[in-house]
C-alpha cells in the first residue's frame, strides 16, 4: 500500500482567525549553494503502507535546485524504491515512486511560480491514486500500477536521499504529513490555519519558524529534528494580523496588520462582501491598523481580504476575519475566549499557559488542570453558540486533557499537571466532571463519558463508609468531608444515572447527597444554607475543627462554588426523581447564595474560579428549569457590570486569588496588571457565552423573521432540551387562543411547522420537534397579533 510520506507543509501562515505573534516571525531559508543545507529527517515507520498526504508553504526562489522531500532509493532486491516530492524549471511539481520501477505523476499548467508563497501538496491513497494541488486546487493526478515499495533510508527535506546535489533554493513553513489521502476539500480547510498538532491523522507538523537555534520542533511531538547547518531562519515576509475584527450591533473596531522586514508602501482591502467602511492607517513602514466601520444590524460573519505592496511591487495577501454581533454576551465571550487562544495557547503541546506577564510571555506554559477545567467550560459553551469556530478547539482540547491522566499506585486520576506523579487531589478531579458533563450532553462524546467515568470512580472508590471524600490523597483516613470534592461527585454520579440509566450510579448519588446536606455534618451551615470548606468526622462527630496528619485544621467558610454545585445537583435530581423537595432546596440554596454575593448593578463579591462562573451556571440553571427570569436577569446584571468596569487596559477581566484584587465586583479600567491568570479568563469568557446562550432576546440571525419592533420574548423549557423531548413554550396570552409556532435553523430556513396550537391557563403551548440534529434553533410563535421568538439548545 502506498504510505504517508513526510511532507513539510511550509507554512505562511496567513491568518483566518488570529494569529498572535510574540516578537517576528520566522520562516527556514533552504540555500542550493549550501553543503548542508537540508534536514535529515530521519528514518519513519508512519509511512511504510496505506494512504498520505504531504502539503506545505514554499517560496521557490530560483530554479537552481528542486527537492521538497525525498527517501528515494535503489536496490537490487526490488529495484527502484521510496519516494520523491519535487518540482521542474516549468513550474510542475513531480511526485516519483519507487514501484520497483520509477512511476511519475506530474502537475500541469506550469503553476508554480518563483517569488511568491504558495501551497503545495500531494495525496496517495490504498487505491494508488495520486494527487496534486497548488494553491488548493487540484492540478494533476493518475494511478500508480502498483503500491510504492519502502526504501528504509533517511527522509531528507529540501534534499535527495541517496542522489545528492538536488539542494531546494527557497523557503519552507508549516510542513505536514498526513497517514490519510486527504481530499481537496479537508486540504482547504486549514492550509491558511495552524493546527493544534493533535488532528486525526496527523504525522508531523514542522512550523519552521522557531527562529533562532538548530532545533525544529514538531507540533505532535514525535519527531523533533536539527536543522542542517546550510540552512538558515529568515523573517517571514506574510502579513500577520493580530487578532480579528469584533463589533457590537455598530460602530468600529480595529485590527494591527503588518509585514516583518518588508517596507510597504501601500495597504488595500481587495474583497469584502460584508457591508461596511473599511480604512488603513499607517503606523510606520511595515505595519498599519485596519479600520472596519459596520453598516449591518444583523449577526454576520465573514472573512475579507487584504492586500500589503511592497516597495519592490510585490503584493502579499492575507485573509481578515470579521464578526458582526447581536447579542453583547456572545461578543464579549468570543473576544475574551479568542484573546485567551491567542495569548495563552501553547503550540508545542496543544495545551494552555497557565500565566502570562506584561510582555504576553509565559509564566508556566501549561496550565495546572483546575483551570484546564474552567477553559473546557468556555470552550463548550463557545461551541454551543458557533459550532463551526470552536468544534476543532474543543474536541482537539478535550483529546489533549488526556496527558493530565496518571495511573498511581493502580488508579487512575488527573494529576495536578500532565505526567505529575505526586499527589492527586479529587476536587481537582471533581471539577474537571463538571465540562466532561457538559460535553456528553450536548455531543454524546464517547471520551467525555469516559473521561467523567474515570474522574467520578477515582473519587467514588475512596469514599469512606460515611460517603466522605477528603480534598487529596495524603488526608485519606481522617474522617474528612471536603465539600467541593463530594459536591462534584455527587452531581456526576446522577449525571451517569441519567446517561446510563444504571441504578447504582442513582443510588450513589442520593446517598451523596443526602449526607451533604445532613445539617449535623455541618459542612451546610443550619442558618444560611451555604457549604463551608470541610467538615471533619472524628472522636464520633462531627465537627468544623479536626486533624490531619498532625495538624489542626479548619473548615469554616464559604466561597460560591461550594454551593452552586449543589444548586445544580438538586435541579438534576429533581429531573430525575421529580421528587419536590429537590427544587425547593434548589430554590433556598440559591436565594441564600443571591443574598450573600449579589448586589443590583454592582457585579458579584466573588472571585471568578471561586464562584464567577459557577452562580451563573447555578442562576441559568435555575432560570431554564423555573423559566423565571428573575434568575437570569441577575445572571445578566452581573455580566454586565463585568464587561462595563472589571476589564482592565488590557482587555482582561480579575484574575488574582486575593480578594482584594480578584473579585467580580470591582472597578478595573485603570488597572495594567504584570500577570494575568488564564483560570480567571476562562471563567469569564465562559459565563458571558452562557449568558449569550440563555438570552431571552430574539436572535437577527433569521433575517426572514418581522422586525424587532413587533416582536416580544418567549420562554422555552426546558432549555437546553434533549432530541425528542417535549418542549414547553411560554407566552404572555390569555388561554384558549389559538397560536402557531414555527421552529427555524439558525441559517433562517424553516425546519418545522406547529399549526393550531391552544394555549393553555398557565400561558403554556407544547410542542416535540421531530429534528433530529443537535444545535440552536429559534422558535417564533404568533398568536393573534402578536409574533414571539426565542433561541432554543436541542441536543
Amino acid at each position: 500500500m502506498i504510505r504517508s510520506v513526510i511532507i513539510c507543509l511550509a507554512s505562511l501562515i496567513i491568518v483566518l482567525c488570529s494569529v498572535h505573534a510574540k516578537g517576528k516571525s520566522y520562516v527556514l531559508k533552504f540555500n542550493a549553494s549550501e553543503p548542508e543545507s537540508y534536514i535529515d529527517c530521519g528514518a519513519f515507520d508512519e509511512y511504510v503502507s496505506g494512504d498520505f498526504t504531504i502539503e506545505t508553504r514554499i517560496f521557490v526562489d530560483s530554479w537552481a535546485g528542486n527537492y521538497i522531500l525525498a527517501d528515494e532509493s535503489w536496490n537490487d532486491a526490488n529495484g527502484s524504491v521510496g519516494f520523491a516530492f519535487r518540482f521542474n524549471s516549468s513550474g510542475n511539481v513531480e511526485v516519483n515512486v519507487g514501484t520497483g520501477d520509477w512511476e511519475a505523476v506530474t502537475s500541469t499548467g506550469n503553476q508554480l511560480k518563483t517569488g511568491m508563497w504558495q501551497h503545495v501538496a500531494v495525496s496517495v491513497n490504498a487505491d494508488n491514486e495520486v494527487s496534486i494541488f497548488i494553491d488548493g486546487i487540484l492540478v494533476g493526478n493518475g494511478t500508480l500500477s502498483k503500491p510504492m515499495i519502502a526504501s528504509g533510508n533517511h527522509v531528507f527535506m529540501g534534499e535527495g536521499s541517496a542522489w545528492k546535489d538536488r539542494r531546494l533554493d527557497g523557503k519552507l513553513s508549516d510542513f505536514r504529513i498526513w497517514n490519510t489521502a486527504r481530499t481537496e476539500e479537508e486540504i482547504n480547510l486549514n492550509k491558511d490555519i495552524q493546527l493544534n498538532g493533535t488532528e486525526d491523522g496527523l504525522v508531523a507538523n514542522w512550523l519552521l519558524n522557531e527562529g533562532q537555534g538548530d532545533s525544529v520542533l514538531d507540533l505532535t511531538s514525535q519527531h523533533n529534528l536539527k536543522r542542517g547547518a546550510g540552512t538558515e531562519w529568515v523573517q517571514k515576509d506574510n502579513i500577520l494580523v493580530d487578532g480579528s475584527l469584533k463589533i457590537l450591533d455598530s460602530g468600529y473596531d480595529s485590527v494591527l496588520v503588518s509585514v516583518a522586514g518588508e517596507v510597504i508602501t501601500d495597504w488595500s482591502v481587495t474583497e469584502a462582501e460584508i457591508p461596511g467602511e473599511f480604512s488603513f492607517r499607517k503606523i510606520d513602514d511595515h505595519s498599519a491598523y485596519l479600520v472596519y466601520f459596520a453598516e449591518a444590524s444583523s449577526y454576520q460573519n465573514d472573512t475579507i481580504s487584504i492586500q500589503a505592496t511592497s516597495a519592490n511591487a510585490a503584493d502579499i495577501e492575507a485573509l481578515v476575519t470579521v464578526d458582526l454581533y447581536d447579542n453583547k454576551y456572545q461578543y464579549f465571550g468570543e473576544k475574551l475566549l479568542d484573546k485567551i487562544h491567542d495569548e495563552f495557547y501553547n503550540k508545542s503541546n496543544g495545551l494552555y499557559a497557565e500565566a502570562i506577564d506584561e510582555s504576553s510571555n509565559f509564566k508556566q506554559a501549561t496550565s495546572f488542570v483546575w483551570p484546564a477545567s474552567h477553559m473546557l467550560r468556555a470552550l463548550t459553551n463557545a461551541w454551543k453558540l458557533n459550532p463551526e469556530k470552536y468544534e476543532n478547539l474543543l474536541f482537539n482540547y478535550l483529546e489533549g486533557i488526556e496527558v493530565y491522566k496518571v495511573t498511581n499506585a493502580g488508579r487512575t486520576g488527573y494529576a495536578v499537571l500532565p505526567g505529575n506523579t505526586g499527589t492527586r487531589f479529587y476536587d481537582d478531579n471533581g471539577q474537571l466532571m463538571m465540562p466532561f458533563s457538559m460535553i456528553y450532553d450536548v455531543a454524546q462524546n464517547d471520551i467525555a463519558l469516559e473521561n467523567l467515568k474515570t474522574a467520578y470512580e477515582f473519587n467514588n472508590e475512596i469514599r469512606d463508609s460515611r460517603f466522605a471524600i477528603p480534598q487529596h490523597e495524603d488526608q485519606l483516613g481522617f474522617g474528612m468531608l471536603f465539600s467541593m470534592s463530594v459536591n462534584y461527585t455527587s452531581y456526576a454520579a446522577a449525571k451517569l444515572y441519567q446517561y446510563t440509566n444504571d441504578t447504582r450510579y442513582l443510588n450513589e448519588a442520593l446517598t451523596y447527597y443526602e449526607l451533604e446536606n445532613d445539617l449535623s455534618v455541618m459542612i451546610k451551615d443550619s442558618n444560611t444554607k451555604l457549604f463551608n470548606q470541610a467538615s471533619y468526622y472524628q472522636n464520633g462527630n462531627w465537627s468544623l475543627n479536626g486533624t490531619v496528619n498532625g495538624n489542626q485544621v479548619w473548615g469554616g467558610g464559604y466561597r460560591a462554588y461550594q454551593t452552586t454545585v449543589v444548586i445544580q445537583n438538586a435541579i438534576l435530581l429533581y429531573q430525575l426523581t421529580n421528587e419536590q423537595k429537590y427544587l425547593d432546596d434548589a430554590h433556598e440554596m440559591m436565594e441564600s447564595c443571591i443574598d450573600h454575593w449579589y448586589k443590583p448593578g454592582q457585579g458579584l463579591s466573588e472571585i471568578s474560579f471561586w464562584g464567577g462562573d459557577d452562580m451563573i451556571d447555578a442562576l441559568l440553571d435555575m432560570f431554564r428549569e423555573t423559566a423565571d427570569v428573575k434568575f437570569y436577569t441577575i445572571a445578566a446584571d452581573i455580566m454586565d457590570f463585568l464587561s462595563a468596569y472589571n476589564r482592565d487596559k488590557r482587555g482582561y477581566y480579575a484574575s488574582s486569588y486575593s480578594d482584594a484584587e480578584g473579585k467580580w465586583n470591582l472597578n478595573r479600567l485603570n488597572e495594567n496588571p504584570s500577570e494575568i491568570g488564564m483560570m480567571g479568563q476562562a471563567a469569564a469568557a465562559s459565563s458571558f457565552l452562557n449568558v449569550a446562550l440563555s438570552s431571552v432576546n430574539i436572535t437577527t440571525s433569521v433575517i426572514e423573521l418581522e422586525n424587532k419592533d413587533k416582536k416580544s420574548a418567549l420562554i422555552i423549557f426546558p432549555n437546553p432540551a434533549p432530541l425528542g423531548t417535549e418542549i414547553r413554550i411560554k407566552i404572555p396570552e390569555k388561554s384558549g387562543l389559538v397560536s402557531e409556532a414555527y421552529l427555524y435553523n439558525q441559517s433562517g430556513q424553516l425546519v418545522e411547522s406547529f399549526e393550531s396550537q391552544t394555549v393553555t391557563g398557565d400561558g403554556l403551548i407544547t410542542v416535540t420537534p421531530a429534528v433530529n440534529i443537535p444545535g440552536v434553533y429559534i422558535f417564533r410563535v404568533i398568536s393573534g397579533a402578536r409574533s414571539y421568538n426565542a433561541k432554543v439548545l436541542i441536543h
